[in-house]
This record gives C-alpha cells, structure tokens and sequence, in this order.
C-alpha cells in the first residue's frame, strides 16, 4: 500500500513538473493576446525601448523609461513566447526521439526575429552586444 501511495505520489508530482502540451483552445489564445500586442510591440521598437534579446525574448533597453503598461507588456509576450517555445521543444522533441530544450528553440527563433529585424531595430547578436538592424543588402544579380 505504501509503495502505491509512493508511485501515485510521484507519478502526480512528474505530471505537474512537465510542461503540459498547449491546448487548441490555449494556444489560440496565445495567438490571439500576441497578435492584440504586436502594434504596440513594433512602436516600441521602433521608438528604441525595446529590442530583441539572443534568447528568443524581447528585453527594454538600457536607458528605456517605459511605463509599467509597458513593462507588463513586455512579460506578458515574453510568457506567451516560453508557453509556444516550451510546446515547440517536446514536438521537436517527440519527433527527433531526442530532447530538444527550450533554450533552443528559443535561440533558433531569435536568429530568426535578427534575420527579419527592421531597420533601425534594437537586436542582440549572439555575443551579447546590441546593435540596431541594418537595411538588408540587395541582391545582385550574377
């Protein structure tokens, strides 16, 4: 009897630590509160509050004087990211039959926001330092 109180016990204790996969109806929510945030978002990029970290989240700068709103705004797309990123990791997961982190796929999603970064845009490059986002070059044809 002890021993499947223990095993019952472990058992609710590994279902609670693990991520849960995001629901259809969760993850249209996200979909929905990050689409709501985006313009305010790209304001506050383009204004140099915020930029985007190596980590896949967005981040204020430095010297940024944002409003609490703002700041709320900011953890709130920042939760949202992780909820996505965390689900992304165990499909990746579950499909590779190896563990893919988190911290990766949140990595591989800030090389990404770098690549489509707007002008003037605040981005962190993979050693860490900031620096704003250049125009594209163009491509020459050979």
């Amino acid at each position: 009897m002890k021993k499947m109180i223990a095993l019952s016990i472990a058992a609710l204790t590994l279902a609670f630590a693990v991520p849960q996969a995001l629901s259809a109806a969760d993850s249209a929510a996200i979909k929905k509160n990050m689409a709501e945030r985006k313009p305010k978002i790209e304001a506050l990029k383009k204004a140099g509050s915020i930029g985007e970290n190596k980590s896949g989240y967005l981040e204020a700068m430095k010297d940024a004087k944002l409003e609490d709103a703002d700041k709320k705004l900011i953890e709130d797309e920042n939760k949202d990211r992780k909820d996505v990123y965390t689900d992304i990791a165990k499909e990746q997961s579950s499909a590779a039959g190896k563990t893919v982190t988190v911290e990766k796929v949140a990595e591989t999603r800030a090389k990404q926001i770098r690549s489509r970064a707007k002008e003037g845009e605040y981005i962190q490059g993979e050693d860490g330092k900031w620096v704003k986002a250049t125009k594209p070059a163009e491509k020459k044809d050979k």
